[in-house]
């Protein structure tokens, strides 16, 4: 690159007048490339002398000079491995493009060349190649004339992990859980893994889009998944006893830091309880005594709690006695149970209480169960025959 040092003063110096020191300060305009004297290596004809240039041990110092000088926190050996190994495209520079630097020299000294308009007549004639290193994408582009390199700065790709589940679902019945993976950066990620581990206890149905389960867990892979986009990856799972379906997903890429994201599920059991009163002798001699069996079965995969029950009895029959798995009470022909807290699922509670039949009747033992689980009292009568 040819540097007219009179122009230059009048384009960099002038505007610093102008109040406008902290930018212009650094402005380089370039007409012309390749002049020996300031071009940093060779002109380049094929790709190949591009790669050569990067394999070139006495120009390594130097590219690390002037990226030092631009301040580039990359790492080098990434420029030089993708400058061996990736596809070098054909590019050309527009007239009037800003470059935010270009490798130059004077005196034979590596220089940076900060903030460089192309002012020349015509477009330059480039080779280009792109690369990551440290979780940012850069394109590096190479005049050929002069082999004057530059980075561009493509930025970086930021992932962003949702994890949506239902608050709660019967035992049983289908759970779909939902992870949105989106791009947040500004760059493009090549490839991105969104990983599900199937939760404790749980059993799974299908996903709602293509994935291969592993052992314990779902795992998707996203090709290039540019800049603002947005996916999202849905498995379906069901669960048998109650509990927490908890789920704990995390999302990878390969220029970019790990995320996480968790939701859950409870799985509520279903009540069902069953009350069955049985005398144990019918019919029954006036004076004398029956006894009845109460049992309350949990039959749902629901826990009970707060049983409450309440006997009625008859005009033709007295309270004797009561016992059970909570303590029994009786005034004036209600037999009162103290609450159960807790009837677990498949659990049975029983209780048995002891009358005297006071005159002949079909007399109806009667029996409320009132518990959390349930808006209306259960109700179960016995008929006994007392002559």
């Amino acid at each position: 690159m040819k540097d007219k040092t009179p122009f230059l003063w009048m384009l960099v110096f002038v505007p610093a007048l102008l109040c406008c020191a902290s930018t212009q300060a650094e402005e380089h305009r370039a007409t012309r490339l390749g002049s020996p004297a300031t071009r940093f290596a060779p002109p380049l004809v094929t790709p190949e002398d591009l790669r050569a240039r990067f394999r070139d041990e006495t120009l390594k110092p130097d590219i690390a000079s002037i990226l030092n000088q631009w301040g580039w926190k990359g790492n080098l050996e990434d420029l030089h491995r993708a400058a061996l190994t990736s596809e070098i495209t054909e590019v050309k520079i527009p007239v009037g493009t800003r470059m935010p630097f270009m490798a130059s020299r004077h005196d034979g000294k590596p220089l940076c060349l900060r903030n460089v308009l192309w002012a020349g007549q015509d477009p330059i004639p480039a080779y280009a190649f792109t690369f990551f290193s440290k979780g940012r994408r850069y394109r590096c582009v190479t005049p050929k004339p002069c082999s004057n390199f530059f980075l561009e700065d493509l930025g970086a790709p930021v992932l962003a992990l949702a994890c949506n589940a239902p608050a709660e679902v019967l035992v049983g019945r289908p759970v779909k859980v939902c992870l949105t993976l989106r791009n947040l950066g500004d760059a493009s990620d090549p490839q991105t893994t969104v990983t599900l581990p199937i939760p404790d206890g749980a059993s799974y149905l299908s996903p709602t889009n293509s994935t291969a389960p592993s052992p314990g867990q779902l795992k998707w892979q996203i090709p290039n998944l540019a800049s603002g986009a947005s996916y999202q990856l849905c498995a379906i799972f069901t669960m048998r006893q109650p509990g927490l379906m908890l789920f704990a997903a995390r999302a990878s890429g390969d220029q970019s830091d790990a995320v996480q994201s968790s939701c859950s599920t409870r799985i509520a059991g279903i009540p069902a309880i069953l009350l069955e009163v049985v005398d144990r002798e019918d019919p029954i001699d006036v004076g004398k005594e029956v006894t009845y069996d109460i049992k309350v079965t949990n039959q749902g995969s629901a826990t009970g709690t707060n049983i409450r029950i309440v006997c009625t009895l008859p005009a033709s029959q007295e309270f004797v006695s009561g016992t059970g798995a909570t303590t029994v009470s009786a005034q004036a022909g209600t037999i009162t149970m103290e609450p159960l807290p807790v009837v677990a699922p498949k659990a049975v509670a029983s209780w048995r209480v002891v009358v005297k039949a006071l005159e002949a009747a079909d007399a109806r033992f009667k029996v409320e169960l009132r518990s959390d689980q349930f808006e209306s009292p259960i109700h179960e009568d016995e008929s006994t025959q007392q002559y």
